[in-house]
């Protein structure tokens, strides 16, 4: 990511009262689509300090922490060693150059990473091979403005998304609005959805 110098910054401080409180909201909104039936190993890629990763521990038997910035993968580490859990890793890698996970995993969690990727179709290919069979790939993004005079730059269609999902071989994707910006009168905010997909569903 060519971001990453810019992360290392942000680390010490990308803790805000916002951002935990967000991070809260994202876990919920992931746990509420999660397949309760495929909960071994999850891979939470692209954590930053992995205030979404935390809050689903205990949903999960194992969790690997991956992220490109060394300075964000440090404060997962001081987090995991105050909390005294072995049942997380961390792996600090450059998803856009090398998505090379030490094993495939049953769940796949990408919380506002996509937006910063430059070939996210290139990514998404990469970890639907990444995603055990039946695994299950949780998006969280923000949701592409509806007015063009919008401050806010990054988000998705989620439409668009769902079809180049598809293309590559997702099933069942699903995805719903859990944070509106509009409705919470968050003038500073941008609406967030969640987006589950999964890979070959036996029926």
């Amino acid at each position: 990511m060519g971001h990453i110098h810019h992360f290392d910054q942000m680390a010490a401080k990308y803790d805000t009262t916002r951002n935990k409180d967000m991070a809260k909201r994202s876990a919920d909104a992931i746990r509420s689509l999660m397949d309760k039936n495929h909960t071994k190993t999850a891979v939470d890629l692209g954590c930053g300090t992995g205030n979404v990763g935390f809050h689903l521990l205990d949903d999960f038997e194992s969790m690997l922490f991956v992220d490109a910035s060394s300075k964000m993968i440090a404060q997962v580490k001081s987090k995991l060693a105050d909390m005294g859990t072995k049942k997380a890793s961390v792996l600090c890698l450059d998803i856009e150059k090398n998505v090379q996970l030490p094993y495939k995993a049953d769940t796949i969690i990408l919380s506002l990473v996509l937006h910063h990727i430059s070939d996210s179709h290139k990514l998404l290919s990469t970890l639907y091979d990444a995603l055990n069979e039946e695994g299950q790939l949780l998006i969280i993004e923000m949701e592409k403005p509806k007015k063009k005079s919008s401050s806010h730059g990054h988000g998705f269609d989620r439409s668009v998304l769902a079809d180049a999902l598809a293309e590559i071989g997702f099933q069942n994707i699903q995805s719903e609005i859990f944070y509106d910006a509009e409705q919470m009168q968050d003038a500073q905010g941008v609406s967030r959805f969640v987006l589950s997909a999964r890979k070959n569903i036996i029926e």
